[in-house]
């Protein structure tokens, strides 16, 4: 038998005999006592932060502002309007107390104060005032309210003065009949008085 095939078979039976011998009992120890648990402290409560909130739009401001300084003055009596003109005039001028005194006028139904409400408006669309930018589109719209309520007073005033001009010359008109009437009357018993019975 060649040597390195007995080296083999002695390394097999080494191996087998490892394998076949039998394991060593393991003796359970004494009941382990259970070790305490150690549980880590609880976190801190987590605190969020407040939600930011998106900043107010000045734009959307102050059309709500518009829109309770509107609905004050269609509740108003008509007759209160002039002195609240004078009272918001008489305070420090912003662009929001200039479009709440053009808006005032605009309700006053007064001849001239429409004009004077788009001279208002006018004047503040060219404004370079930064407070006057979120009034800018609601200047605009108050604007060519105003155009249009102008116009219309304009065209009243005219019709208004074409009536008054109507009246005058029907008023001569009949002043002139009544005088031709007069001379009709009297000239009427002359012609009679040369004639036979």
């Amino acid at each position: 038998m060649p040597k390195c095939l007995r080296w083999l078979c002695a390394a097999s039976l080494l191996v087998l005999a490892a394998c076949a011998s039998p394991l060593p009992q393991v003796v359970p120890d004494a009941p382990r006592q259970a070790a305490p648990i150690h549980t880590p402290p609880a976190p801190p409560p987590l605190v969020l932060p407040p939600p930011i909130l998106p900043a107010p739009d000045p734009t959307a401001e102050a059309g709500r502002e518009l829109q309770h300084w509107q609905d004050q003055l269609r509740q108003a009596a008509p007759d209160v309007l002039p002195a609240l003109a004078a009272r918001i005039a008489a305070e420090p001028a912003t662009p929001a107390s200039a479009v709440h005194l053009a808006l005032v006028w605009l309700h006053t139904r007064v001849p001239g104060d429409a004009a004077k409400a788009l001279a208002q408006l006018e004047a503040l669309q060219t404004s370079a005032d930064p407070a006057a930018q979120p009034w800018a589109d609601w200047v605009r719209l108050l604007a060519s309210r105003a155009t249009e309520q102008k116009r219309l007073d304009e065209q009243i005033n005219r019709q208004a003065q074409q009536l008054r001009d109507s009246q005058r010359r029907i008023d001569q008109l009949t002043e002139q009949l009544e005088a031709l009437k007069a001379i009709e009357r009297s000239l009427a018993p002359r012609n009679g008085v040369g004639k036979a019975p």
